[in-house]
């Protein structure tokens, strides 16, 4: 009878992992497929050689952030519209055009009073390259705070209530 059960029980748990791993999959797939589009396009369209890293934001539209190298070795990003129709206004913008990542935590921690972010991310809205700032307040939730990725400039914040 346990022998029965152990095999009862081995394979209920392999039909749960192997549907996990089936939705998991199934989940990540429009992003993995999404991030292969973006990183054809910039390489077909010349706008890069070289493709480095690509993430996705999600703000007022959908956009793929793509680093790269030119074809000189120039590094560089390149902001990719998630919708195939609306990507002829793929914006590229040398790396060193932005104030450094590094500069812009410094600075907006100072603002702000944070000690740390849950997430710096670079995104597009209002039509320009903006970085975004993600932290956690016990009084105010969860918190977004928007500058411009070449002046540094504030654009935007808003919060979300967590409690």
């Amino acid at each position: 009878m346990k022998k029965k059960l152990s095999i009862i029980f081995s394979v209920v748990l392999l039909i749960v992992i192997g549907l996990g791993i089936y939705l998991y999959t199934a989940i990540r797939s429009p992003l993995t497929e999404g991030a292969k589009e973006a990183t054809a396009f910039v390489t077909e369209q010349g706008m890069m050689a070289e493709v480095d890293d690509v993430s996705f934001y999600h703000g007022e539209e959908s956009y793929w952030i793509v680093s790269g190298t030119s074809d000189e070795g120039e590094a560089l990003f390149a902001w990719v519209n998630d919708d195939p129709e609306k990507r002829e206004s793929t914006l590229v913008l040398p790396q060193h055009a932005g104030v450094p990542i590094e500069e812009m935590k410094e600075t907006v921690a100072q603002e702000l009073g944070v000690t740390a972010f849950d997430s710096v991310r670079l995104g597009y809205e209002n039509g320009q390259a903006v970085y975004e700032f993600t932290y956690t307040s016990d009084t105010q939730g969860k918190l977004f705070y928007y500058t411009a990725f070449e002046t540094g400039e504030y654009m935007k914040s808003f919060s979300i209530r967590t409690n």
